[in-house]
């Protein structure tokens, strides 16, 4: 009896031992967080034999959120396309064409190699046959992307004019449309109170559908000043109607499976997305399976990967993605 007691002990504590370590390496492994690797001359062949394009956000990566291109960016770029790689563009600022910027900072970008939350939507309504209209929150240039695109577009025009402050005002401001069948929500600089509630009584019907552009809940600029970005309105009418907004903005997939993989045939596993946030570019290259390149030009510094989640910490890492000139460099 004693032998088989003083067996089972043993048993019994070398379970307890073996659990013990297990546990301990499950708390480390929590511990340790996966690192991007830095790109260098070393290992830069080896990432470029992983990937055949190359999808780039653009405020913060190509040109700073101002007017200033970032040093040796379109030479970085040329150089990528030198080497036999596609190279794309994916931003959420439907505010400003990025066309423009890029033919006045010297490139060479035909329009369907880049793409914005306007265009992806509206590319999508059309293929989808959307006939209803649709209510949107945005600037004009947002919506004359759909426009021109045969979408119907409310509201028509903008007022400026005030609205009586009470009750009775806002109830007859509302009158919703029985036509529309959508509403769009992006950055929209002459919001109103008024479109607010015609969105969410417009939500409330069953069939209308809630999709959205840029979700940033603020941008910050130089000298620190802060712009209140459109996420805190979507929330609202996510919050009063019960619907989750469709995003065809970062961090949602759209822009990227229902617009850039069609019209260019990507294989995603082997594109790689390059940005300078993480909840945006990180997130959206994360859902899609898309190898992660983060650039330290923009919203990001090295400190944020110590408390972001898992997965948004980059595959890779580089300062600039005008590094890559001298990267690719021939010796």
């Amino acid at each position: 009896m004693l032998t088989s007691t003083t067996n089972t002990a043993v048993v019994a504590a070398a379970a307890v031992a073996v659990g013990m370590v297990a546990m301990v390496g499950v708390v480390g492994a929590k511990r340790r967080r996966k690192r991007p690797i830095k790109l260098t001359k070393d290992n830069i062949q080896s990432f470029m034999n992983q990937i055949d394009a190359v999808v780039s956000d653009c405020d913060g990566v190509i040109w700073s959120i101002g007017k200033t291109a970032v040093p040796n960016s379109r030479e970085a770029m040329d150089c990528l396309k030198a080497a036999g790689k596609k190279v794309l563009y994916a931003t959420n600022n439907s505010v400003l064409g990025p066309l423009e910027k890029f033919r006045r900072f010297g490139y060479d970008v035909k329009p369907n190699e880049v793409v914005h939350p306007s265009m992806a939507l509206t590319s999508y309504l059309k293929k989808i046959n959307f006939q209803k209209k649709v209510f949107v929150l945005a600037v004009e240039r947002f919506k004359d992307e759909m426009r021109r695109g045969g979408i119907r577009v409310l509201p028509d025009t903008k007022t400026g004019t005030l609205v009586e402050e009470t009750l009775e005002s806002i109830l007859e401001n509302i009158d919703p449309d029985p036509d529309v069948g959508a509403v769009v929500v992006d950055l929209d600089i002459n919001l109103s109170y008024t479109d607010l509630n015609k969105a969410a009584n417009y939500l409330l019907k069953p069939d209308c559908r809630l999709y959205a552009g840029a979700t940033d809940t603020a941008v910050t600029f130089d000298g620190g000043r802060v712009v209140v970005g459109p996420g805190p309105f979507l929330q609202i009418l996510e919050d009063i109607t019960g619907k989750k907004a469709e995003m065809f903005g970062k961090p949602g997939p759209l822009m990227v499976t229902h617009f850039l993989k069609d019209e260019h045939n990507l294989n995603l596993h082997r594109t790689v997305f390059v940005g300078d946030t993480l909840v945006q570019d990180m997130g959206v290259a994360n859902t899609c399976g898309m190898v992660k390149l983060l650039v330290l030009t923009g919203m990001t510094k090295l400190r944020d990967l110590n408390t972001c989640p898992p997965e948004l910490i980059p595959d890779y890492i580089i300062d600039s993605v005008g590094d890559f000139v001298e990267l690719l460099k021939k010796d």
